[in-house]
C-alpha cells in the first residue's frame, strides 16, 4: 500500500487512488507522515494577524494563496471577511458649554379697551329721592318688573334723556323712562385716553355720582370703572371698563 504526498492511501504506485496526485519514488523521496486536520481554519488567528491557518498542516497562508505552501493543499477561498475597523472616536468638546438658543420672538397681542355702561333700575337710590322729598317724589312708584340692560359706550358722546315719542328731534343715545329724567339731563363724554366723563346738561332733578349728595354741574367729571351716575327718580348707570 502506498501514500500519497497528501495522505491518502493509494494501490498504485505512480498515481493516487483519490486525489490524482503523482505518487513519491521511494528511493528518492521519503513519503512524509500524514498532516493532521484541523478542525477548521482560523481567520484571523492570534487576535487580527491577517494570515489563514491551513486545516491540513497548520500552515499559515493569506487569502491570496490558492495552494498551501507547506503540503500542496488547495485552500479554501470562502473565508469569512475581515472585520470592519472600529468606528472613530467622537470630536473634543467641552461637555460643559451649552449651546446658545437663538432669543425667542416676543407675539405682540393686541388688546383692546371696552367701556359700558349697565342701566338699572335702583330702588336704594329711589329710598334716598324720598328721603330729599323732591318734587312730586310721593307720587311716584318704583318699578319692580323693570330689568336692567347694558350698552356699549361708542362714539365721541353719548346724551342721557327721558324717552319721549312725540318729539320728532332725534332720541338720546340712552333713553330711560324715568319720570324724573329730563329731555335733555345729562351727557357721557369721551376723553383722548379713551376714559369718559359725566355733565349735567342743567336737568332738573340733577345728576349725582357714588351715591354723593352732590350734584354733578355743568363741568364734566372723570369717571372711573365702577362708578355709578344717579338720574331721575330711581335710575342708575355703572360704567364698567372690560379689556378683551
Amino acid at each position: 500500500m502506498h501514500i500519497c504526498p497528501v495522505g491518502h492511501q493509494s494501490t498504485a504506485a505512480d498515481y493516487c487512488d483519490e486525489c490524482g496526485r503523482t505518487m513519491p519514488n521511494a528511493a528518492e523521496d521519503p513519503i512524509p507522515p500524514p498532516c493532521p486536520v484541523l478542525e477548521e481554519a482560523v481567520w484571523p488567528p492570534n487576535g487580527g494577524s491577517g494570515d489563514l491557518i491551513c486545516r491540513f498542516c497548520a500552515t499559515p497562508y493569506t487569502p491570496d494563496d490558492a495552494f498551501c505552501e507547506g503540503c500542496g493543499h488547495e485552500n479554501p477561498q470562502d473565508q469569512p471577511p475581515p472585520p470592519p475597523p472600529p468606528p472613530p472616536p467622537p470630536p473634543p468638546g467641552d461637555p460643559t458649554k451649552t449651546i446658545e438658543q437663538p432669543p425667542a420672538t416676543k407675539v405682540e397681542v393686541e388688546t383692546r379697551t371696552l367701556w359700558t355702561v349697565r342701566v338699572m333700575p335702583d330702588h336704594d337710590y329711589f329710598l334716598r329721592v324720598l328721603e330729599w322729598d323732591g318734587p312730586d317724589a310721593h307720587s311716584m312708584h318704583f318699578p319692580h318688573e323693570e330689568e336692567p340692560w347694558t350698552l356699549e359706550l361708542t362714539g365721541e358722546s353719548m346724551r342721557i334723556g327721558r324717552r319721549n315719542s312725540s318729539v320728532t328731534s332725534a332720541p338720546p343715545e340712552i333713553a330711560l323712562g324715568d319720570p324724573g329724567v329730563s329731555r335733555r339731563h345729562a351727557m357721557l363724554l369721551r376723553c383722548g385716553d379713551g376714559t369718559w366723563e359725566v355733565m349735567d346738561l342743567g336737568s332738573a332733578n340733577g345728576t349725582t355720582i357714588n351715591a354723593g349728595y352732590d350734584r354733578v354741574r355743568r363741568d364734566p367729571v372723570h369717571l372711573r370703572d365702577g362708578d355709578r351716575v344717579h338720574v331721575g327718580a330711581w335710575t342708575t348707570l355703572e360704567i364698567r371698563c372690560v379689556h378683551l
